[in-house]
């Protein structure tokens, strides 16, 4: 699994200049997970992302299967040296089938140029947590 993502990150990363211009404040996709939600906005503001800032998300999301709990949103952001940094917004709730839900956070952004992957994944209460929906985003940061 960790290959698949590693490649994927990495793909990620070489497409970030291509992806850079078509960008608003809506961005990225979906990335493997149970499927449990699904996402329907990930709206990231301001976009582009600067050093030392921090921008409003917004996810707006469908729950699909009944009972459905997200514990924690993990905020994953990876450089081009493989480099982890994680955020957490703690949710722990348990959401009903065909439910529409909207969250908010504020996501930091690194503090050094280059380029980058967020990786955002929705887990859930129980232990070990499965991952019930997951999103993914390539971005630069600039001089």
């Amino acid at each position: 699994m960790k290959v698949y993502v590693v490649a994927f990150l990495m793909l990620s990363l070489v497409s970030a200049s291509n992806q850079y211009s078509n960008l608003k404040t809506q961005v990225g996709e979906s990335c493997v997970s149970l499927d449990n939600i699904e996402i329907l906005i990930f709206d990231v503001n301001p976009w582009p992302p600067s050093t030392f800032t921090s921008s409003f998300t917004n996810i707006v999301f469908a729950i699909n299967q009944p009972n459905t709990s997200v514990g924690i949103i993990a905020y994953a952001i990876v450089n081009n040296l493989q480099q982890w940094t994680y955020q957490y917004q703690v949710v722990n709730q348990i959401f009903p089938q065909y439910a529409v839900e909207n969250l908010e956070y504020i996501l930091l952004w690194p503090n050094v140029t280059g380029n980058y992957v967020a990786q955002i994944t929705f887990q859930s209460i129980n232990s070990p947590p499965n991952i019930n929906a997951c999103w993914a985003f390539s971005f630069s940061i600039g001089p």
